[in-house]
């Protein structure tokens, strides 16, 4: 499932159609220092694309605050 899609309440299946594959993204400004990798379906990684890290993540802001509190709560320290 689309991690972004799933943080946004979204049908990534719905969105995408029964063949809906996900893909390995990785984002770099998310964490100091730190890369994290998701799995986006094929609409939010051409949204990323098109619009950039920032952009996608101020796009999609429980996405980004779900990252935020899934490292937050795997790690005393958060920017290492």
């Amino acid at each position: 499932m689309c991690d972004c899609c799933k943080a946004e309440g979204r049908d990534h299946v719905l969105r995408c159609g029964d063949a809906a594959k996900t893909r390995s993204a990785r984002l770099y400004k998310v964490y100091v220092g730190r890369t994290t990798s998701v799995n986006l379906c094929r609409l939010c990684d051409i949204q990323l694309f098109k619009s950039g890290e920032s952009r996608f993540l101020e796009c999609n802001i429980r996405f980004a605050q779900n990252l935020f509190s899934s490292r937050s709560s795997s790690s005393d320290s958060l920017f290492d």
